[in-house]
């Protein structure tokens, strides 16, 4: 029972340090996580924060993580909400919550695809199975439409340049994914309109602009989805 309880206050101390420091990049920026500062904030001496985050890179580290998984939690949710949805609709629905996971959530969006926090490098044997994670969803309805007829890709989308065919495949190849080289391209394609829309939203360009940013957003990727080949 003792250990148990000290599981469950190392946990509870472990998600109110993530949360300051969520706080702290919320005010000030992504680079603004400090161990001393988080430790100011809770009473805690340096030896005892260090027990849960030996260094300030453990500590954005395991956000990063938190971050990706989170994204991939929200994802996967919205396509088995949509499971009995033809694919068209399941693919459009990922998207959607994408955006909204993006709006909700920041902080962890900005701390992940945001500007790089100076002297910090991401462990890949950490990081990289949450990110893939949050492809996972969107390459496999892609590879599903492809393989069902739901997505007949219309030129340009029909054809990869050859450079980047190679590179795609290659990355294919070395993570053993069962997906073709023009799923994984679509997807590479309609991850940079996602984001490209995200990013002018998060930082208030777009609104001013286009009025009701959930109209335009859907409307985007719906013509960018029947641009491709896709069949309603």
């Amino acid at each position: 029972m003792p250990r148990q309880r000290d599981d469950t206050v190392y946990e509870e101390t472990q998600a109110t340090i993530k949360a300051i420091a969520r706080q702290q990049m919320a005010e000030d920026g992504t680079a603004a996580i400090s161990l001393r500062g988080i430790g100011r904030s809770m009473d805690m001496t340096a030896p005892a924060l260090y027990r849960y985050y030996p260094t300030r890179d453990d500590l954005i580290t395991a956000l990063i993580v938190d971050g990706f998984n989170g994204l991939a939690d929200a994802l996967e949710a919205a396509d088995a909400a949509l499971d009995t949805q033809p694919l068209p609709e399941r693919l459009f629905g990922v998207l959607v919550a994408y955006r909204q996971w993006a709006i909700v959530h920041r902080v962890d969006f900005q701390l992940i695809y945001g500007n790089p926090i100076p002297g910090f490098a991401a462990p890949r044997e950490v990081t990289v199975p949450a990110v893939i994670r949050t492809f996972v969803p969107v390459v496999r309805l892609m590879e599903m439409a492809l393989q069902s007829g739901a997505l007949v890709p219309k030129p340009p989308y029909d054809a990869i340049p050859a450079a980047i065919e190679q590179h795609e495949q290659a990355l294919i190849a070395e993570g053993g994914y069962p997906i073709s080289a023009l799923a994984y391209h679509l997807t590479m394609i309609g991850w940079t309109q996602v984001h490209g829309i995200i990013v002018l939203e998060m930082y208030e360009h777009l609104g001013p602009n286009v009025g009701d940013v959930d109209q335009f957003y859907e409307a985007a990727i719906r013509a960018l989805l029947t641009s491709m080949g896709t069949r309603w």
